[in-house]
């Protein structure tokens, strides 16, 4: 056992290999280039949060400019409009 640690010790003396010393920078701005991606993104997401509540809300919730008034939603959210052609050919 006091063989191995002697190793050991001689071990931690030792300067490190050219390739060891230069890997801790190498790592070290891997790391900061995944924590700028992790921002942005988050930016992004916060960005695309923001404008699917503004403009849900201005679409549903705030009343016409000109009347004043709530729109009534007449054509299906994911039908055919009451306007399009081929409506209008059918009936």
């Amino acid at each position: 056992m006091n063989d191995l640690d002697e190793m050991l010790s001689l071990l931690r003396d030792e300067p490190l290999p050219g390739a060891l010393a230069a890997m801790d920078s190498v790592v070290m701005a891997g790391l900061a280039a995944g924590r700028e991606r992790l921002v942005g993104r988050r930016g992004i997401v916060l960005a695309c949060g923001v404008a699917a509540v503004v403009g849900l809300w201005g679409g549903f919730l705030l009343p016409d400019a000109q009347t004043g008034t709530r729109h009534a939603q007449v054509d299906p959210l994911l039908g055919v409009p009451a306007a399009a052609p081929s409506h209008l050919l059918a009936s």
